[in-house]
């Protein structure tokens, strides 16, 4: 990994918030007779709440900002949900012997979400408005947390969707990365932008080299290339035939090698075995495509598989053969 440590901003970073966010100030214009379009409110909010209630109420500013807070929580966990991808990632790191912390201006709702989508333990420690440390760009929440746990600023990395995010991280002496999907900060100069958790998986976690892919990975990745081509059409269920015809053909490639190249000159390295396992790597590609065209999930997959391991662990294969064929 490009760092040990990972920082992350909660709204517009981890959980894809700014649609609650926007419709919780529209109708908190709206209680004072204001009306404005999410349209409008989007591109405000985005450089924080504060800022579009102050540009769009004017003098009522003070009355609808405490309309906001009552109907921002209103919204509930639908409107919270993470990005595709985050709790993949979140785990990847820690599966590398990464560590990762919460440093948001969110209350105690942040540490909510986190346990209502099963991320609470994935984090080393947290950061909310409750802690009362200054706002973001101030660095004192990170560096709070830099010297409670012992940590070294060049391997500490700040992840936000906002110039004052990477600012904190900036002034707190550790790197920062941007995650844009909306290109709200194209301009912003930071070497380390991405708009979607794959990539940013790709580039901090696995560098580039995936020595060892689970199947969400897997799946993942073919996801990821399939949205790449939506002249392809997509995984869906009425593409399941066409793929498996896909996979039978990658095996046929498969088993061509298998008949002309001996076991010996696929058993050591070169040409040859370099061939067949990228044939093989072609099958797991279709395989995977066709579990996306259904809808099954790693876990699922990952259950089944074991399940059906844990019989295979206590079956007495020689007396089903004979049970079976009589000898």
């Amino acid at each position: 990994m490009k760092f040990t440590d990972f920082f992350w901003d909660f709204d517009g970073t981890l959980f894809d918030t700014y649609p609650r966010i926007n419709c919780a100030i529209q109708n908190a214009l709206k209680d004072c007779n204001i009306t404005v379009s999410l349209e409008t409110i989007e591109p405000l909010s985005k450089v924080n709440v504060r800022h579009a209630i102050d540009t769009l109420a004017g003098d009522k500013a003070k009355a609808v900002a405490a309309r906001y807070e009552a109907h921002e929580p209103e919204e509930g966990f639908d409107s919270m949900r993470p990005y595709p991808g985050v709790l993949r990632l979140l785990r990847s790191i820690c599966e590398h012997g990464g560590r990762n912390y919460l440093y948001t201006h969110r209350g105690k709702s942040s540490l909510e979400a986190l346990e209502h989508y099963g991320m609470t333990p994935c984090f080393a420690d947290a950061v909310t408005s409750e802690n009362g440390f200054p706002s973001k760009p101030a660095p004192d929440a990170l560096l709070y947390l830099m010297e409670k746990h012992r940590l070294d600023p060049a391997k500490c990395v700040m992840l936000g969707d906002r110039d004052i995010d990477l600012g904190s991280g900036k002034n707190a002496g550790m790197a920062c990365a941007l995650f844009d999907p909306g290109h709200y900060y194209d301009a912003y100069d930071t070497p380390l932008r991405y708009t979607d958790m794959f990539d940013l998986m790709a580039d901090l976690v696995w560098e580039g080299r995936a020595e060892d892919l689970r199947v969400s990975d897997m799946l993942t990745l073919q996801q990821k290339l399939q949205s790449m081509h939506p002249e392809w059409g997509g995984n869906h269920p009425d593409k399941a035939v066409g793929q498996t015809l896909w996979l039978v053909g990658e095996l046929g490639e498969v088993i061509d090698i298998l008949k002309k190249v001996d076991a010996e000159h696929l058993t050591a390295p070169g040409e040859n075995r370099q061939r067949l396992v990228e044939e093989l790597a072609d099958v797991s590609m279709y395989f995977h495509d066709l579990l996306d065209c259904y809808g099954i999930t790693a876990e699922e997959f990952s259950q089944a598989y074991y399940g059906k391991m844990e019989r295979n662990f206590h079956r007495n294969y020689l007396k089903e053969h004979k049970d079976r064929y009589g000898v």
